[in-house]
C-alpha cells in the first residue's frame, strides 16, 4: 500500500472516497465502473483547478527560468497563465473532454463570474509569489532547484510517497522544502505535509540530478517554507527530533488504519460497500464519486 498525505486526508474524511480514488479507479480496467471511477477521479472544482494552474506556471515556467539565471518577469508569467487558463477551460468544457469540472458534472452553477474570479486569484497568487523576497532569495542562491519530484521511502511495510512543490539544495547542500498553496483558508494540518516532505528528502534514494551529498542530513535539519499565495504570507517552520518522531508515529497509525480497513484482503477483491461512508454529510457535497457511491448503496 502507498501512503501519502493526500491519501490520509481523504481517508480521514471518507474511507469509501479513499477506496474509490486510491484503489478502485483504473483507466484500463475491464469493469466499466472502475473506468468511470477513474474518470471521476480527474474531476476538479474551479477552485482546485485554478490552484493547479498556478502550480503549473511556477513549476514549469518561473522556476526553470530561475535555474537558467534568466528569471521571467511577472507580466510574462501572467500572460502564460492566461493562455493556459483559456486552453484548459476550453478542454474541460468540451462535451467529449476526458477531464472536466466538478460543477459541470454535477449540474452546479459554473458562471462567467466564477471564471473571472478564478483568473483574478491566479494573477494575485503570481503577484504575491514575485513579492515573496525570502523565497526569491532562497531560489536565487540555491545550488539546485528540483520541482514537483515524487519522493518515496519505506516505513515498515508501507511505501510513503510525497511530492514537494520545490526542493532547493543550498551550500553546504542543506535542503529546503517549499510548498505553496492557493487557499483562502490554510489547512490546519499543513505542517504535517511539510514534515513528510523533510522526511522524504532525507530518506529516499538520491535522484540522479541531486548534488553529491545532498541527502546526508537529518529531517530536523531541513528548512521548511510554507507560502500562502493568496495572502502573501511566507512562514518558516522549524523541526525538532521529537517532531520527526511524532510524524513517524502519526504516519504509522494512519497507514495501519488504512491497512485494517482493507481487512487483509487483496484490493482487487474489495468493493465500495466494504468501506464506510463519511460521518459528515457535508463531505458528500464535494465528492467526485457520489454518483457511484449512492449507486453502491441501492
Amino acid at each position: 500500500m502507498i501512503w501519502s498525505f493526500s491519501a490520509h486526508r481523504t481517508f480521514r474524511k471518507c474511507p469509501r472516497q479513499w477506496f474509490f480514488k486510491k484503489i478502485y479507479a483504473h483507466a484500463r480496467a475491464k469493469d466499466p465502473l472502475r473506468r468511470e471511477a477513474h474518470r471521476l477521479s480527474k474531476l476538479e472544482g474551479i477552485q482546485a483547478w485554478r490552484g493547479k494552474l498556478v502550480d503549473t506556471v511556477i513549476s514549469e515556467t518561473i522556476v526553470p527560468s530561475i535555474s537558467r539565471k534568466h528569471p521571467c518577469g511577472l507580466d510574462e508569467a501572467k500572460k502564460i497563465a492566461d493562455q493556459l487558463f483559456a486552453l484548459q477551460r476550453a478542454q474541460r468544457m468540451a462535451p467529449a473532454g476526458q477531464v472536466g469540472f466538478f460543477e459541470a458534472e454535477y449540474h452546479q452553477p459554473l458562471t462567467e463570474k466564477m471564471f473571472d474570479g478564478a483568473r483574478l486569484e491566479i494573477h494575485t497568487a503570481l503577484e504575491n509569489f514575485y513579492r515573496a523576497e525570502p523565497v526569491w532569495k532562497l531560489l536565487q542562491q540555491a545550488k539546485a532547484l528540483v520541482r514537483q519530484r515524487p519522493l518515496s521511502f519505506r516505513h515498515g511495510t508501507v511505501s510513503i510517497r510525497v511530492v514537494p512543490d520545490l526542493i532547493t539544495f543550498q551550500s553546504p547542500l542543506v535542503p529546503a522544502v517549499l510548498d505553496w498553496k492557493v487557499n483562502a483558508y490554510p489547512m490546519r494540518d499543513y505542517w504535517l505535509q511539510l514534515v513528510t516532505g523533510a522526511i522524504g528528502v532525507t530518506r529516499c534514494n538520491p535522484h540522479r540530478d541531486w548534488p553529491s551529498g545532498a541527502t546526508q542530513h537529518e529531517p530536523h535539519e531541513v528548512q521548511l517554507l510554507e507560502v500562502q499565495l493568496l495572502t502573501g504570507d511566507v512562514r518558516f517552520h522549524t523541526l525538532s527530533e521529537a517532531d520527526v518522531h511524532d510524524a513517524d508515529d502519526f504516519i504509522a497509525i494512519s497507514a495501519s488504519e488504512m491497512e485494517l480497513a482493507c481487512g487483509g484482503s487483496n484490493p482487487k477483491d474489495l468493493q465500495p460497500e466494504d468501506f464506510p461512508v463519511a460521518s459528515d454529510p457535508k463531505a458528500c457535497q464535494t465528492c467526485a464519486f457520489k454518483k457511484l457511491c449512492w449507486g453502491a448503496e441501492t
